[in-house]
């Protein structure tokens, strides 16, 4: 087994927990397909979990160079999926259903990076999960292990990370309104308007 047949097989489990999530929580998906004008509504948003788990399924049993292709390109579908999404201002992407995820750089690039991988895969083949058991030591429950621990890692950064960014993205939006603020600053500071009341005689 190499590094390539590795991630592909990581790739492929994100994919597998991104329908799987769909499915039970279809309504944050929904959301996301609505604010990108496309129709169809849960039923679509079930279907796209559903094409995601026998796509993901399919790549890491089977393997092979049409299965990884076709992993690339749904990853590829996936960047550009959170690109409109980012520029419409949706706040979830809805990859992995009710944990919400405001779709960020950082979603982007591993969208786009995961998609050079599994094209990679196609190019040289990788092969199925029962293959590359085969050849592991103790059953290859430490390969699966691996596996498990770096698709948990990728959708942590796709969701706790992209909200990290968000977050830090709005404090730097206030940072201005803070310095201006500051004991000592020149700036004049920045106040609220008043609020204005309606007087009845």
């Amino acid at each position: 087994m190499d590094l390539l047949t590795g991630a592909f097989q990581i790739l492929a489990v994100v994919v597998i927990v991104g329908g799987a999530a769909k499915l039970v929580s279809p309504g944050a998906f929904r959301a996301t397909l609505r604010s990108l004008g496309v129709p169809g509504g849960m039923v679509a948003a079930r279907l796209a979990g559903l094409v995601e788990i026998g796509l993901g399924g399919a790549a890491l049993i089977i393997g092979g160079r049409a299965w990884a292709a076709a992993l690339a390109a749904l990853y590829g579908v996936f960047t550009i999926v959170v690109v409109v999404a980012r520029r419409k201002g949706a706040e979830s992407c809805g990859c992995f259903g009710s944990v919400a995820a405001p779709p960020s750089s950082l979603h982007v690039v591993i969208d786009a990076a995961s998609a050079v991988v599994a094209a990679a895969a196609a190019l040289v083949g990788v092969p199925g999960l029962v293959d590359v058991l085969a050849d592991q030591p103790l059953a290859g429950a430490p390969y699966l292990a691996l596996v498990a621990v770096g698709a948990w890692l990728i959708v942590v950064a796709d969701t706790t990370g992209a909200q990290l960014l968000d977050e830090m993205a709005a404090v730097r939006r206030l940072a201005p309104t803070f310095r201006d603020n500051a004991p000592g600053s020149r700036a004049p500071a920045r106040t609220l308007p008043r609020p204005t009341s309606t007087r009845l005689d």
